[in-house]
């Protein structure tokens, strides 16, 4: 007869994804030991094997969950919005707001998604790639004139290099709200997007259109 799991399994499961991925965030990856997740969890090794089977296990589970909410979350905002400046903001809105909630989770997914086996991080990276996919049509629907051209796929590289990196001088609690960022990044991208022109030869992109480049973000404002 199979073992019925406890009613508090998925909480404990939950929270030990959560103070894991503190700990990746503080302390990378490498250097990170099941003693640390443990430590961390206030609970014994042979507990946290109950619940997974290795480090590496739980960095799979977190980055995954991580990604599959996001996803998640981009198709119900999307499907409520029509027009493409509307929703270019709502999205830079839910991917700030999640990045100020899910702080450590971002960082681990910037630091430490290449410690995964690698057909784990195939999966991941195709996920991250819908991402890198949905901003890209928004913004090619914002400038049609660009469809034939690489250009669109350079624009969208640059804008998740506008939001992934503020998790290391951004602060939610600071003097500007995840909401206000994301405006004041919409309206500066736009704005300077819609006048841009493209490249010359096409704008061949040096960038590897990998989501690798892409899952990645949160904030800071007002503080250091």
């Amino acid at each position: 007869m199979a073992r019925t799991r406890s009613a508090e399994y998925d909480n404990i499961h939950d929270t030990i994804l959560e103070r894991a991925a503190s700990v990746f965030a503080q302390r990378g990856y490498a250097a990170t030991s099941i003693g640390d997740i443990a430590e961390a969890c206030e609970c014994s090794k042979s507990r946290l094997y109950h619940y997974f089977t290795s480090k590496e296990a739980i960095l799979s589970d977190m980055l995954t969950s991580h990604v599959e909410s996001l996803l998640m979350k981009c198709r119900q905002t999307l499907y409520g919005y029509q027009d493409p400046e509307e929703r270019f903001r709502q999205l830079t809105r839910l991917f700030l707001d999640v990045y100020s909630v899910s702080r450590d989770q971002h960082v681990a997914l910037l630091t430490c998604a290449e410690f995964l086996a690698p057909e784990t991080r195939k999966v991941l990276v195709a996920k991250q790639r819908e991402l890198i996919a949905y901003v890209r049509d928004i913004l090619l629907q914002l400038r049609p004139d660009l469809a034939h051209s690489s250009t669109a796929h350079v624009d969208t590289m640059l804008f998740f290099g506008m939001i992934n990196w503020t998790y290391t001088w951004y602060h939610a609690d600071g003097a500007v709200t995840p909401n206000e960022l994301a405006d004041r990044t919409v309206d500066l991208f736009v704005k300077g997007y819609a006048n841009a022109p493209a490249p010359a030869n096409g704008g061949t992109p040096h960038a590897k259109p990998d989501g690798r480049h892409a899952a990645r973000h949160e904030g800071r404002s007002g503080k250091e």
